[in-house]
């Protein structure tokens, strides 16, 4: 059994009642919250009372999503907004959250935060506790007078949180724990390492988030070429100059890397991995899959590694 999936708390319920936020979940969410027994006994182990993954999980266009803590959490909590817009109310002041974005908020801090009326965010989350958690916040840059910040490695932050949701989502065994926490140190340190270089400097750098991103989710060179604001001749041709692959070609490795993963660590049908990695054909999938690894997934599957 994964974590235990349930509200948070009750009396935090009656007050989004109130203020009119939904109570009920977004379809395709994901949501894991370890039981606090577990908590306990995992913040006296050596490695997880350094850092620990409490709540985790994932919201897609979260509309009426929304969450009031007038006494702050006992955590923690980084938001990380992949697409839309959101709000947060942190310590008396507001502040507007974008894509690209994360929210931070110190555990015992005021709070209350929600999805934007008209263009509602899609958010990775994570509830953190541990005796380093305050120094990596801060190395991340985030105040109470400053809780959002900049995520511009956008695809490896959804990624890292998704790594945290699949081990808890597998048990919460020590090992899963252990595992879920490298994830959350992995991502805290990837939002201070946006501090001293942001991809947004390298338009190659972050045509490779662009990419990442949504793996699921349909892209056009178009698409990329506008949302970079260069042409896509000039950025086929630098792309490739630096990487040996044109953006598509780059996408599907990224695709299949992905698929590999799922393949490896998961007992999901082969079809289901299809979509998952933006193939609604899973005969194709199937076919580029083995066009790239010169066997098919199932026999992929199959193979011993390590």
């Amino acid at each position: 059994m994964g974590a235990t999936t349930r509200n948070l708390d009750n009396t935090l319920i009656m007050r989004e009642e109130v203020r009119g936020f939904k109570r009920e979940g977004f379809p395709g969410q994901k949501l894991l919250v370890v039981p606090r027994s577990i908590v306990r006994s995992a913040l006296a182990s050596p490695i997880t009372s350094q850092l620990l993954v409490t709540d985790c999980g994932y919201f897609p266009h979260a509309t009426s999503h929304g969450r009031v803590r007038p006494n702050g959490s006992g955590q923690t909590i980084v938001v990380v907004c992949s697409q839309g817009r959101g709000w947060a109310e942190v310590n008396g002041t507001r502040h507007q959250v974008a894509p690209r974005e994360a929210l931070i908020i110190p555990r015992r801090v005021p709070h209350s935060y929600g999805a934007d009326a008209d263009d509602p965010w899609t958010i990775w989350w994570v509830h953190l506790e541990g005796a380093q958690l305050a120094d990596l916040a801060s190395a991340c840059g985030a105040t109470i007078h400053r809780p959002v910040i900049a995520a511009p490695a956008l695809a490896s932050c959804m990624a890292l949180i998704g790594e945290a949701i699949d081990h808890l989502d597998h048990d919460e065994t020590l090992p899963s724990l252990i595992a879920a926490s490298g994830a959350a140190w992995h991502l805290l340190t990837t939002l201070a390492e946006a501090r001293l270089a942001s991809v947004h400097d390298d338009p190659i750098a972050e045509a490779k988030e662009c990419l990442a991103e949504d793996l699921a989710r349909p892209l056009s060179m178009a698409d990329l070429s506008s949302r970079l604001s260069i042409s896509a001749s000039h950025l086929t041709a630098v792309f490739k100059q630096r990487t040996g692959y044109a953006p598509m070609q780059y996408r599907t490795l990224l695709r299949m890397q992905r698929a590999r993963v799922l393949l490896d660590t998961t007992d999901k049908p082969i079809a289901t991995i299809a979509h998952e990695v933006g193939y609604d054909d899973a005969a194709y999938f199937s076919r580029r899959f083995t066009d790239l690894h010169e066997q098919t997934p199932r026999a992929y599957r199959k193979t011993v590694k390590g």
